[in-house]
């Protein structure tokens, strides 16, 4: 049995490697099977196979995912400071969020000591000026830790800058406080 197929194919081979279906032998398939309109995952992709309905709910479904993915990186960039510290964050995330942590923080606290400012101008000039010495020390750091080869050691230098701006604003903030309340004491003895 096995002899007579192998011979019969010897004997046919070139019948089997000529045949060529004829180019319109499918739209002849689709006029004999009555034509009829395709479902939707055989038709053709693009808008222009799509009617007007179908399309409004495709670009709806577009619409809610652009919102979904723009609040899901708003979400994840107020948490981690994706874009507030792009070069920490491919560095070292763990100290990225810290110094973001810190960062926000030194503004919390320079926003209170902005209070000082219609009271007291010159002891803020002399506040400000000595943490704008830092501000600057913290941004030379920053500029460095690309070419730095030990960039850990650069990162933990950063983060020390920002911990000691924020002992810093906390002095500042204690003085003025004690100003205050010795303003207060002043203003409440008989005179």
């Amino acid at each position: 049995m096995k002899d007579k197929l192998e011979r019969f194919v010897r004997d046919n081979r070139e019948d089997f490697d000529v045949f060529e279906p004829r180019a319109d032998l499918w739209k002849d398939l689709e006029k004999g099977l009555g034509h009829k309109e395709r479902p939707l995952w055989q038709r053709p992709l693009g808008w222009s196979g799509l009617n007007a309905s179908r399309r409004r709910v495709w670009q709806m479904a577009a619409t809610v995912l652009l919102v979904l993915g723009l609040g899901g990186f708003w979400y994840v960039n107020q948490k981690y400071g994706v874009t507030e510290q792009p070069d920490m964050m491919a560095l070292n995330p763990t100290y990225a969020r810290t110094v973001q942590q810190y960062t926000r923080l030194i503004e919390g606290k320079r926003g209170e000591l902005k209070t000082v400012l219609e009271s007291n101008p010159a002891l803020y000039q002399q506040f400000a000026s000595d943490l704008d010495r830092l501000e600057k020390t913290y941004q030379n750091l920053k500029q460095e830790l690309p070419k730095t080869p030990n960039q850990e050691m650069m990162i933990q230098a950063m983060v020390q800058n920002l911990k000691t701006q924020i002992d810093l604003l906390n002095q500042q903030l204690m003085i003025i406080q004690r100003i205050k309340q010795q303003n207060n004491e002043t203003n409440k003895l008989p005179v």
